[in-house]
C-alpha cells in the first residue's frame, strides 16, 4: 500500500542533476584536453629555467596551454562539488516522501557531510548513495528486502578513490623537488585519466538516481503535491441565514 502524497513534501531534484551532468562532462573533457599536453610533454623538451621561448618553443606551447588549461579545470571541479553537493542533498530529502515510516540509515547532512570527514570519507559516501538509490523505489519494492544496487556503483567508488588517491599522489610528487618532473607527470597523467573514467561513472549513478526518484515520484503522485491537503469546503447546511 502507498503512503499518502501529503505524508512529506516531494521537491524533485531533476534540475539539479542535469546541471551536475553537465559540469561532470565538462570537467571530463577538460581533463581530456589536460592529459594530452600532458602526454606530449613527456615527449618534448620541458622549458628550464631562464631558457629563452625560442629556444624552446614546443616546451613554452606546452607549458602556455597546460597553463591555460588549469584555471577552467579548478573552476570546474569545485563547481562539480559544490553543485553535486547540492543535489544529493536534495535528493536523499526526498527519501522522506518515499519512506515516511523512517528505516533510512544516513541523513541527508552526513550523506553530504562524510565525504569531508577523513577516513569516514572511504566508506560512508558510498553507502549513503547506495541507499539513496535502493531507497527511492517505491516503499512496496522492498516488502521483503532491499534490491541490490546496480554494478555500476562499486566501479564509480572504486575510480573514485583511485583518482583520489593518484591525484595526492601527483601533488605530492610535484612539490618533492628530488622527484623528477617525468615521474610526476607520469603519476598525473594516470591520476587524469581515473579521473575521467571516475566522472563518467559519477555520470550514469546521478543519472539512475534522478531517473529512478521522477520514476517514483510519478508512481506515487507525489509531484502533484508539495504541502498539506487543502481544508474541506464548509457545510452550508451549517450556516445560519438571516
Amino acid at each position: 500500500m502507498y503512503p499518502s502524497p501529503y505524508s512529506a513534501p516531494f521537491t524533485s531534484a531533476h534540475n539539479r542533476a542535469r546541471i551536475v551532468k553537465f559540469l561532470l562532462v565538462a570537467g571530463a573533457i577538460i581533463t581530456t584536453m589536460s592529459l594530452l599536453v600532458e602526454t606530449v610533454s613527456l615527449a618534448a623538451p620541458p622549458l628550464t629555467e631562464g631558457q629563452e621561448l625560442g629556444d624552446n618553443p614546443m616546451g613554452a606551447a606546452v607549458a602556455l596551454i597546460a597553463f591555460l588549461l588549469a584555471l577552467p579545470e579548478i573552476i570546474i571541479y569545485l563547481a562539480t562539488v559544490v553543485f553535486f553537493c547540492v543535489w544529493l542533498y536534495r535528493a536523499h530529502r526526498n527519501l522522506q516522501a518515499f519512506r515516511p515510516a523512517g528505516g533510512i540509515e544516513y541523513s541527508s547532512g552526513l550523506a553530504v557531510g562524510s565525504f569531508f570527514i577523513p577516513f569516514a570519507n572511504l566508506v560512508i559516501p558510498y553507502r549513503a548513495v547506495k541507499e539513496l538509490w535502493q531507497k527511492s523505489g517505491p516503499p512496496d519494492e522492498a516488502l521483503f528486502s532491499e534490491p541490490g544496487a546496480p554494478a555500476l556503483f562499486p566501479i564509480w567508488w572504486t575510480f573514485w578513490l583511485l583518482a583520489s588517491f593518484a591525484g595526492n599522489l601527483s601533488m605530492r610528487l610535484t612539490l618533492n623537488e628530488k622527484v623528477p618532473d617525468s615521474s610526476a607527470t607520469v603519476v598525473s597523467v594516470a591520476a587524469s585519466a581515473l579521473s575521467i573514467v571516475a566522472a563518467i561513472c559519477a555520470y550514469l549513478v546521478v543519472d539512475a538516481i534522478d531517473k529512478r526518484q521522477e520514476e517514483t515520484s510519478g508512481k506515487l503522485d507525489l509531484g502533484k503535491f508539495s504541502g498539506p491537503p487543502p481544508p474541506p469546503p464548509p457545510n452550508l447546511q451549517d450556516v445560519a441565514f438571516p
